[in-house]
């Protein structure tokens, strides 16, 4: 039976009546998830989907007798900058002098850092200061851009860069150093870095 005093703007399919919509209809509520209870609806049920794909490596182009360190290329700032040697060994990011000076850095960028550094043959290393700044990894259209704090040394070396365990774990990489390539997740999929040549 309708009743002719209740609001004409909002009807509930459920009751075929006037007074409310479905949305505040307890009725069909408890008739909905009593439907749930005994799984009457599964039907209805989206598959799950993994929100992050495998990552996997492909078996073609390594070479086994080939035991050289992974080294990148990756922009720090807006510089593309190689010779970066990805480094799982090292607890510390470090940016060497030069190639801070070539980002057109100055002292005045760095933070002073009282602490130093233990080199992998005891000695001891004192950095320059630290300097937290964005490097992006990219594998276009695939990309993954973070702040990592880097300590500056003086020192000559063959790389400008190494990256050590706190950035790719930040990043959430895997190296592969047998595939010459490490590969990391983006909002547009796995990327990958392949060793330079």
């Amino acid at each position: 039976m309708r009743n002719p005093g209740r609001d004409r703007r909002r009807y509930c399919r459920f009751h075929r009546d006037y007074g409310h919509d479905n949305e505040e209809c307890y009725n069909l509520k408890n008739q909905i998830e009593d439907l749930i209870r005994r799984g009457q609806l599964d039907c209805l049920k989206r598959p799950y989907a993994w929100s992050n794909p495998k990552i996997t490596f492909e078996s073609k182009g390594e070479h086994p007798d080939y035991d050289d360190a992974l080294v990148i290329t990756a922009c720090i700032i807006k510089a593309h900058i190689k010779h970066i040697i990805i480094d799982t060994g090292s607890s510390a990011d470090i940016l060497y002098f030069d190639a801070f000076l070539k980002l057109d850095m100055t002292n005045r960028d760095l933070v002073p850092l009282a602490s130093t550094l233990i080199g992998f043959i005891g000695e001891v290393i004192t950095p320059v200061g630290i300097a937290t700044l964005p490097i992006t990894f990219d594998d276009e259209p695939r990309t993954k851009t973070l702040m990592a704090s880097f300590m500056v040394v003086e020192l000559s070396s063959a790389y400008n860069v190494i990256i050590g365990r706190s950035t790719l774990n930040k990043l959430r990489v895997v190296v592969s150093t047998y595939h010459h390539s490490m590969k990391f997740m983006t909002s547009t999929g796995p990327g990958e870095i392949r060793s330079d040549p």
